[in-house]
């Protein structure tokens, strides 16, 4: 016999006894179960027996469900038949497990005994499952293998504005068909370096110049183009375009920057990323491919202090950038400390030995003090031998000083079309992983050639740029292991890209005579169906010192095809009406699609459902909605006489960080006909659920999109946070924050902060009478955005160093991005303020708790660590 099973929560215990075969063999008994309230578990009788509680048989209907406790993230909440019954530890979880195993198993055996009334018992295609079923069987019709074009570009302009024609360097040499036409599928980046001139009170890239060179491509693109994403940190901007058709298969959409300039996080050097997922489907079980690229722009100079320094960055950024998994690595430690720093710069024994150890000593930007130096060797040339030879045609060319030192190979090709690239030897990486991800690696990434710049000159004039490349920083870097491990470089056929005196093809011809060097550079991880094409720098473009560099590529991946989907869903659904059988009742639904346009997040939104019974008999009907979704109905099951008309009102919040809805609901006639009912409509854009960065990038609103024109002052925090404090510092009363709003008056508020538009002060204070309603109704929208702010005001990546109780706040600004220090400081200010005459004021520390700090998902929330953030938050607002 099986023993009963104990389940003991936070205010009941639950005993279970599962069926099991009697003696006589056989028969199966009826489960049942036992509920006591904890409080009620010591009762007895008025003779002092103890009450016996009720025992209660198990019946299809005694489900139990399971969710995380909203109080408490490390408890989860039980429900019987709805009914709360407690939480328990997420620790407990093992034998919590093993107890609803064994109800749902004793479940699914009633199941099988009792008489099936809301469905046919043989396989019908009217189960709620038979249109994502069949979905999955027919993938293949609307999933197809497409060739993605991506074109990646990468310029420094020198802070000078660019009037050039720029369809030459979007379209190069492969980007155009045998017909000159764009092709239909294709993904331009644009990343630019010191785009406007860089001044001491510069701090962000100029909107204008992001508009300016958006439309500049656009209008060569033309209209089947889209501006998808930018990024810009100071002098470093990264612009996305993609083909509308490809507009809805991009997912996931991330931004991310670093700087790494002055003091290890000005923006004058760093990097800006966007990471997103291409093709990705749930529903074909098709993940996506999940690309990165990021605009960099590492420190000058050629001298291993400057080398070490662009280790150093190359370190931050992999830790500080918002990249996917990828097989490889932005930076690694050596062991062993690598190769010591004169092996590092030049690679060459020899050549260093006669040169002067100016080179050495000097600052990475004293290239007056490199010049010197080389003057010093000019008898010094470079030595055509086997080594570069092998390096030209593709085989090991560097030399080793110990055998054990197993260098990565480089190898090229005289084509400039071909796919082989730089590749790393995979004793560099370890075991590949399987990781579908691409990471592309573009920008002025300011390695110099160690060699002497009349050298250079010479081999320019020969095209040697092999040779040139023996000799090259990054290259040599790479072999090392330091950087970029796991990357690849196509082949250079193209002359060094800096410096170069503007407005002229020749280099660099002031006092201090700049070393030409490849400085701007396009790199990627290799990915089984990732085509390289072309990398070519452009040489007529002559506004800045440096020349742009571009690379075309080719991806294969799976994309799913709407059109094709929407007919095979139209046609399944046609199926299911085609096989009601005759005999039936009649039931006739009014519209079985429901169109919402313009949808507001956060919003209520109801639709109404009605249908008739056009048969001599009565039905019984119900409502079914799908697991996951977040429609609500308020009448779930009913009866409908012979001509009767039945009306029911499905409800829905729109939530946040999607662009459309698109919902479906089963009207089940029982025993008889599935109606799926569709609900479809376009959510409107809204800064409730979007990052920080994503307001700043949005300063007249997220409904008016990207890079709209920014009325009054600059900010360096997102205006709709300004505008919500900049009207409660004015009405601070002592209930703020503790008392419910209007939901019309908080709709008209996020109206206000997604439409850009100024609070109407008189509307709102005109229900000062009213309970005060437009005040609290603005507080809170305003704890709302601060709650649904995507990657949190506070994000993941500093919750560690709060918990850990470090003593100031500077440990948690280094973690955070400049934007959310920016947000924090002004409403720690705001909240001062509140301070001042609030009563409680620890309880508007508990609602800030929840809405500032983004805890982990696989994070607890143990009551020590929330006295943490607590202690964390006074002792940042004062």
């Amino acid at each position: 016999m099986m023993t009963s099973l104990v389940l003991s929560t936070s205010t009941h215990t639950l005993t279970f006894h599962p069926a099991v075969c009697t003696d006589s063999g056989g028969t199966i008994d009826t489960p049942f179960y036992i509920l006591e309230t904890k409080a009620k578990q010591t009762q007895v009788v008025a003779s002092g027996s103890p009450v016996q509680p009720a025992a209660t048989d198990l019946t299809v209907h005694d489900t139990i469900s399971i969710d995380e406790d909203v109080a408490d993230s490390d408890r989860l909440l039980l429900k019987l038949q709805d009914r709360d019954i407690g939480t328990i530890p997420k620790s407990d979880a093992t034998s919590l497990a093993e107890f609803v195993l064994s109800w749902r198993s004793a479940l699914a055996a009633l199941e099988e005994q009792v008489q099936v009334t809301q469905l046919s018992s043989f396989e019908d295609p009217l189960s709620s499952d038979y249109v994502t079923t069949r979905l999955i069987q027919e993938r293949d019709s609307f999933f197809e293998e497409k060739t993605v074009q991506v074109r990646l570009i990468t310029w420094n302009l020198h802070g000078e504005v660019i009037g050039e024609d720029l369809r030459p360097l979007l379209f190069g040499s492969s980007v155009l068909s045998d017909l000159g036409e764009l092709q239909d599928l294709g993904i331009f980046f644009v990343g630019l370096q010191e785009a406007d001139p860089l001044t001491p009170t510069t701090l962000s890239t100029n909107q204008a110049t992001i508009t300016r060179w958006a439309n500049q491509v656009l209008e060569c693109l033309g209209e089947s183009y889209v501006l998808s994403a930018s990024s810009e940190l100071l002098g470093m901007v990264l612009l996305m375009f993609s083909h509308k058709k490809l507009a809805s298969q991009i997912t996931q959409l991330e931004i991310s920057s670093a700087g790494t300039g002055v003091l290890g996080y000005w923006g004058n050097k760093g990097a800006v990323c966007l990471r997103f997922v291409l093709g990705d489907s749930e529903l074909a079980d098709v993940p996506g491919v999940q690309i990165a690229v990021m605009n960099m722009h590492l420190s000058s100079g050629i001298a291993p202090q400057a080398v070490e320094r662009r280790r150093w960055e190359m370190s931050e950024l992999s830790k500080r950038l918002k990249l996917p998994m990828f097989n490889g690595k932005l930076y690694r430690k050596q062991r062993n400390g690598g190769k010591n720093r004169k092996e590092l710069l030049y690679q060459n024994g020899d050549l260093l030995d006669e040169l002067d150890e100016r080179v050495l000593d000097a600052s990475p930007d004293d290239d007056d003090t490199i010049a010197a130096a080389a003057d010093a060797v000019a008898d010094m040339k470079i030595k055509e031998n086997a080594t570069a030879r092998e390096y030209e045609a593709g085989a090991p060319g560097t030399p080793s000083t110990d055998d054990s030192d197993k260098a990565a190979t480089i190898s090229t090709t005289a084509s400039t079309t071909a796919t082989t690239a730089a590749t790393i030897n995979s004793d560099q990486v370890g075991p590949e992983r399987e990781i579908n991800s691409i990471v592309f690696v573009l920008g002025d990434l300011n390695y110099r050639l160690a060699m002497d710049r009349s050298d250079i000159a010479q081999l320019v004039t020969k095209n040697d740029y092999n040779a040139l490349l023996f000799w090259d920083q990054l290259r040599n870097e790479i072999k090392e292991g330091s950087i970029l491990v796991g990357f690849q470089e196509g082949p250079i056929a193209f002359q060094p890209t800096y410096k170069y005196d503007i407005g002229t093809n020749v280099f660099d011809t002031s006092e201090k005579a700049r070393i030409p060097a490849y400085t701007d550079r396009i790199l990627y991880t290799p990915y089984p169906s990732l085509a390289q094409l072309d990398y070519e720098s452009f040489m007529h473009y002559i506004s800045s010192d440096h020349k742009p560099v571009a690379a075309t590529f080719e991806l294969r991946t799976v994309l799913i095809d709407a059109d094709k989907r929407a007919q095979i869903v139209k046609r399944l659904l046609h199926d299911l009406d085609a096989r009601e059988n005759e005999s039936r009742p009649k039931v006739e639904v009014e519209e079985t699609d429901l169109v919402c346009p313009d949808l507001k997040v956060l919003s209520t939104v109801n639709q109404i459902v009605k249908f008739k019974n056009y048969g001599n008999t009565q039905v019984a009907w119900e409502i079914e909605i799908v697991d996951g979704s977040f429609l609500e109905v308020a009448t779930p099951q009913g009866v409908l006489p012979p001509g009767g008309t039945q009306t029911v009102r499905v409800s829905f919040r729109v939530p946040p960080n999607i662009s459309q809805i698109s919902e479906i609901f089963i009207l089940r006639i029982v025993n008889r006909q599935d109606y799926f009912i569709s609900i479809s409509g376009n959510v409107l854009p809204s800064c409730f659920g979007a990052s920080l960065e994503d307001m700043i990038q949005k300063p007249s609103g997220a409904r008016n999109g990207f890079l709209a024109p920014q009325a009054g002052p600059q900010l360096n925090i997102p205006r709709e946070i300004w505008k919500c404090v900049d009207f409660l510092s004015s009405r601070i009363a002592r209930d703020i924050f503790r008392r419910s709003g209007d939901e019309t008056v908080g709709q008209l508020v996020r109206d206000w902060l997604d439409n850009g538009d100024d609070f109407d002060a008189t509307v709102l204070d005109s229900l000062a009478k009213d309970g005060n309603k437009g005040m609290h109704s603005v507080a809170e929208q305003f704890v709302q955005l601060l709650a649904l702010v995507r990657g949190g005001v506070i994000p993941e990546e500093a919750y560690d160093t709060i918990i850990q109780g470090n003593d100031g706040v500077s440990l948690v600004f280094e973690a955070m991005p400049r934007v959310n220090v920016n947000t924090l400081i002004y409403i720690a200010s705001f909240l001062r303020e509140v301070k001042r005459v609030v009563i409680d004021f620890d309880l508007i520390l508990e609602v800030f708790d929840r809405v500032l700090v983004r805890i982990p998902k696989n994070g607890k929330n143990k009551s020590r660590q929330k006295k943490k953030r607590i202690e964390f938050l006074k002792q940042f607002i004062g």
